[in-house]
């Protein structure tokens, strides 16, 4: 993706033409026409012009070899360009660790968003087990690291300076991670969320959560109109949406005073919460519905943070040979758990239910049947 005339085009270059020492900030000259995105003719069910639009990419281009050469100036990088220029050194950093193949996709993935290393078997075999999510950084992921914040830096709420202190490092420390992990809209979204609540409670008032999200969505949008049509984002806001409508209905159906039943079930009503809302979007682009996502993702649940703590533990120890090495063979064991947990379920009968085409207006209707038994819920007398 290179930018020509203040506009962004999408270059096609063969592989074995683009030698190492091209890297992010050289200026290339090339020579090559550059056309209009149009759908490919074989192609009837994904409008690839109309995505390419709404990722601002005004025209593409294939340049064969020779047609181009590198120059001896180089551009500023962007402040993008050089997250993803931190994020290639930290996978190289876990290349280092001995880590390889499934193990180091999967760690890149969950603490970076480095999703350059997954196959597409992979990639399928989460999908299948009802997984996926965890494998793009998102609410989920922030939402942990804001946690593993809040308990290191636990002593500063002893009064109110601290909290106020406690409120800056955490939020500096969000934007941090966002930096690191490109700058994605899921992720920027979840650390606004977790911004604005932490400011909230350390000012005394409610954190209010729709309005949050409500927030957090309106000052995307007014930086990026498009993030409207991301897929991503759409997933990652009904999510969240939907949990915040449907978690306390689920939540208290069952009521116990034994504390690991009710993690257990809090665990349970967050992912059919969250399960309710994207199922109708799911089945609309990807064509298929995950029979065993409950089973799948409270396994994930509990592996998926403890990966995430581990990964950031291991980055920490890396000065420290023998107490490092540990924590990395600890690393690979809860890698190994989530993908030997997508590999078997995803291999079980009946895993996925696949569906031809599900229209839009089939998607409206399950949101409006939605949106119906949260009322009724909320108000029995509207019935």
């Amino acid at each position: 993706k290179v930018r020509i005339n203040g506009r962004d085009v999408l270059l096609y270059l063969s592989k074995d033409a683009m030698p190492d020492s091209v890297d992010m900030g050289d200026n290339l000259l090339v020579f090559t026409q550059i056309n209009r995105p149009v759908n490919r003719s074989d192609s009837s069910d994904f409008d690839y012009a109309r995505y390419l639009l709404h990722h601002k990419v005004s025209g593409v281009a294939y340049v064969p070899l020779g047609s181009w050469k590198k120059m001896e100036d180089r551009s500023k990088l962007t402040w993008k360009q050089r997250a993803l220029q931190i994020r290639e050194k930290i996978v190289d950093e876990y290349r280092e660790w001995g880590l390889t193949g499934e193990g180091l996709a999967i760690l890149s993935a969950l603490t970076i968003g480095h999703k350059a290393e997954l196959s597409e078997d992979l990639r399928e075999k989460f999908s299948v087990a009802g997984i996926s999510h965890v494998l793009a950084l998102s609410g989920l992921h922030v939402g942990i690291f804001w946690m593993l914040m809040g308990f290191l830096l636990r002593p500063l709420e002893r009064n109110g300076a601290g909290r106020w202190l406690k409120w800056g490092i955490s939020t500096t420390m969000l934007w941090g991670f966002a930096f690191v992990a490109g700058l994605e809209a899921s992720v920027i979204r979840a650390v606004i969320m977790c911004m604005l609540m932490e400011l909230g409670r350390v000012s005394g008032g409610k954190a209010l959560s729709l309005n949050t999200l409500g927030v957090a969505g309106f000052f995307m949008l007014l930086y990026n109109p498009f993030y409207l049509f991301d897929v991503g984002f759409q997933l990652s806001f009904v999510a969240v949406l939907s949990i915040l409508m449907f978690y306390p209905l689920i939540n208290r159906i069952v009521s116990s005073e034994h504390r690991i039943c009710r993690w257990g079930w809090g665990i349970v009503s967050v992912s059919v919460s969250a399960q309710w809302g994207t199922a109708p979007l799911v089945m609309y682009y990807f064509s298929n519905f995950s029979l065993y996502f409950l089973l799948a993702n409270i396994v994930a649940s509990i592996l998926v943070p403890l990966i995430i703590a581990m990964g950031f533990l291991a980055l920490l120890l890396s000065p420290f040979g023998t107490i490092h090495d540990c924590t990395v063979k600890v690393l690979e064991g809860l890698v190994d758990g989530i993908c030997g947990t997508a590999t078997e379920i995803s291999g079980w009968p009946l895993a996925s239910l696949s569906y031809a085409e599900v229209t839009p207006m089939e998607v409206g209707a399950c949101y409006l049947l939605l949106v119906g038994v949260w009322v009724y819920c909320k108000a029995p007398s509207r019935k």
